[in-house]
């Protein structure tokens, strides 16, 4: 439907009806994800967060924002997976030889290393030309981009991660190494933010024509 009369409000943590209720175990412990509950609550007319009809498009400005965010930070800890991996794989000698004579070793992290290449250059070219446009512009011509950056970061990070325990054994898989922590961190970037299946349908959309069409 129309975007159109959606509103974005503040609501004081200390407003009347407002409650923070029990905070949520997740995946990556501890948590800051709590329950929030919303009872009667009332507001002034000063706490609207923009045009009252357009708050959708409020929202918009830090979300794209906060994906290509969550692209580079996925970008980086998946870098740091595969180089640590390339340097345990060439200390660690099983039985006589370094890890890293086995192309079973090598290949899977040629082909995330590659990957992590690929994405940089387009992280960085989509988040140079979100510097020289206006926030609307940046939904309506940019939003696709970014949602490439963000599914694909997103998924190269945990794919490294797992890759980088799998590399260091049993002790990659203990919390004496960070990869297990990594994958807990950032495995949830797979849903915040928009769930990777919501980038990929807007890139879709952009694809097939579907975004932005004339009513």
């Amino acid at each position: 439907g129309d975007a159109k009369g959606i509103g974005c409000f503040i609501v004081p943590v200390d407003a009347e009806g407002f409650e923070i209720g029990e905070y949520m175990w997740t995946f990556n412990m501890p948590t800051d994800h709590p329950k929030c509950s919303y009872t009667n609550v009332w507001i002034p007319a000063d706490a609207v967060l923009g045009d009252l009809d357009m708050g959708l498009a409020c929202a918009q400005h830090f979300v794209h924002e906060n994906r290509i965010r969550q692209a580079a930070s996925s970008l980086g800890a998946a870098q740091f997976c595969i180089d640590e991996s390339v340097k345990y794989a060439g200390e660690r000698k099983p039985f006589g030889k370094p890890l890293s004579v086995n192309q079973g070793i090598q290949f899977p992290l040629v082909e995330l290393h590659t990957e992590a290449a690929m994405l940089r250059q387009l992280i960085y070219a989509t988040a140079a030309k979100m510097d020289t446009m206006p926030k609307p512009d940046v939904a309506k011509y940019l939003s696709a981009q970014v949602s490439m950056c963000n599914y694909r970061a997103n998924r190269l990070c945990c794919d490294s991660a797992d890759r980088a325990m799998q590399v260091h054994g049993g002790m990659g898989y203990s919390r004496h190494k960070p990869f297990e922590h990594i994958y807990r961190h950032h495995r949830r970037y797979r849903i915040t933010e928009g769930a990777e299946e919501i980038q990929m349908r807007k890139i879709g959309g952009d694809m097939f024509g579907f975004l932005h069409k004339k009513k």
